[in-house]
């Protein structure tokens, strides 16, 4: 089974790496600026050490020197940090002072543009500032002047600024985690809250749970939930009462047919015998089809008819196949069936074998409720949308009962037809389940009823 994420990972992760990346882009922006104003600070400095040793040149017997103390020099070079470096060279290439390394290092490596240049003498990485400097009175010979220096203290104070940017934005991570991390188990707390009130509740509380005071973002989710549980509840109670009264349903016609054959084998006569297991053979055809409409009901259950071949379906040859199956106990009845189609197609949506099984106990329920010599017709009309009318010319259903006939087991009283009272609900449950609309009417001169069912047209 694949384990689902966490919703308080999700959200800490969709917070903090935003901030994260920012901070890592503060850090980076943070070093290039620590650099660029270290460079600029440092170099400023070393050009202002070459040009003190260009003020200290001057022309001794025609040649070029660089008066230079031990103890100025000492001034250049105290620095207990970074190495400092210096070299005076002669435009021609003579060199006049300085320290071997650097001259040797810009002999192999001359400085073809700008004032300073990056440079390794003696396997140190150094900075080195140029200028080119004018003797006074000599205005055609120029004196290159180089002070170069170690990097050390430019790398430290890079890495100062950095710290000191980096380390608390690190610390403000950390603090914003934390927050958020608290945030996000408080936000999530009302939905602990449903868990609990669902968790502690047995099997058989199916009561909703809106007293839960949730917050507006999940009072959406604890509502579904609510309606969920109603319409399970709502379900298993329908399902407690069509047991029940299937039970007590079946228990009768059972209970009858023990009597009726204990009765008859205590029978001698060869005639009373006959007539008892006709009594016998009625009391099963009963239950046999009690037993038939409760396994048609049953298929009927949404998680039954999941598994449903849905199609288009013509009405015409539905109802006319049905009526067919139903003639011979029409004719038993001495009752005139008959059946009109609609004179183009009517096509519908659904499954051909539920809306056969739809037609058909409307027909039988017409002709067990019909006097003999009396007439039943099925028709299908297709003007838009599709319809189908069962008609007879019975003694009809009073307007107060006529919504009740449709639950399950109900009958009309006051009328001598056997039946189980689930015609009418089969009807009812397959006409849903094919959004479509079943009802009772009278017929016409008032007499009879007419079941009409109105289905929406499919386009073919």
């Amino acid at each position: 089974m694949k384990s689902s994420s966490s919703i308080r990972k999700q959200l800490l992760g969709w917070l903090m790496i935003p901030i994260i990346s920012l901070c890592f882009v503060s850090a980076v922006g943070t070093y290039f600026i620590a650099v660029q104003i270290t460079t600029q600070a440092y170099d400023a400095a070393l050009m202002e050490s070459a040009r003190e040793l260009a003020n200290r040149l001057a022309v001794t017997g025609g040649q070029v020197t660089l008066d230079l103390s031990p103890a100025a020099l000492a001034v250049f070079k105290e620095d207990n940090i970074d190495k400092f470096y210096y070299a005076v060279i002669e435009s021609n290439g003579r060199v006049i002072d300085g320290d071997a390394d650097l001259i040797r290092s810009i002999q192999d490596r001359p400085l073809r543009k700008g004032r300073f240049q990056d440079r390794n003498v003696q396997k140190n990485r150094v900075r080195s500032a140029f200028f080119e400097a004018v003797l006074p009175g000599y205005p055609v010979r120029k004196v290159n002047v180089y002070a170069a220096e170690t990097v050390l203290k430019r790398q430290a104070l890079v890495n100062q600024i950095l710290f000191a940017v980096v380390i608390p934005q690190v610390l403000l991570i950390a603090l914003a985690a934390l927050a958020v991390w608290l945030g996000i188990s408080r936000g999530l707390a009302p939905l602990n809250a449903v868990r609990e009130g669902i968790a502690s509740r047995s099997q058989w509380n199916l009561l909703p749970v809106f007293e839960v005071d949730a917050p507006v973002e999940i009072r959406p989710l604890v509502d579904a939930i609510d309606d969920l549980l109603k319409r399970l509840n709502d379900d298993i109670e329908a399902q407690r009462r069509f047991v029940a009264n299937a039970a007590h349903q079946l228990r009768t016609p059972l209970a009858g047919l023990k009597t009726q054959t204990e009765l008859a084998m205590r029978q001698n006569n060869l005639t009373d015998l006959q007539h008892i297991l006709k009594q016998v053979h009625r009391s099963a055809d009963n239950v046999t089809r009690l037993v038939n409409q409760l396994l048609s009901l049953a298929r009927l259950e949404p998680s039954n008819a999941q598994g449903k071949q849905v199609g288009t379906v013509d009405l015409n040859a539905v109802a006319k196949e049905a009526t067919t199956d139903l003639v011979p106990y029409a004719l038993n009845k001495k009752i005139d069936l008959g059946v009109e189609e609609a004179d183009r197609k009517a096509i519908v949506r659904g499954d051909a074998d539920s809306l056969r099984e739809l037609v058909a106990n409307l027909i039988d329920n017409a002709i067990r409720y019909t006097q003999p010599e009396g007439k039943v017709t099925v028709k299908v009309v297709a003007d838009g949308d599709v319809r189908l009318l069962v008609e007879d010319d019975g003694p009809g259903i009073p307007t107060a009962e006529r919504d009740k006939v449709f639950e399950r087991f109900y009958r009309v009283l006051g009328n001598n037809v056997s039946g189980s009272g689930l015609g009418l609900a089969i009807v009812k449950e397959i006409a849903q389940a094919h959004r479509a609309e079943v009802s009772l009417l009278s017929g016409s001169d008032g007499k009879g009823t007419v079941a009409v069912v109105n289905f929406n047209a499919t386009a073919v």
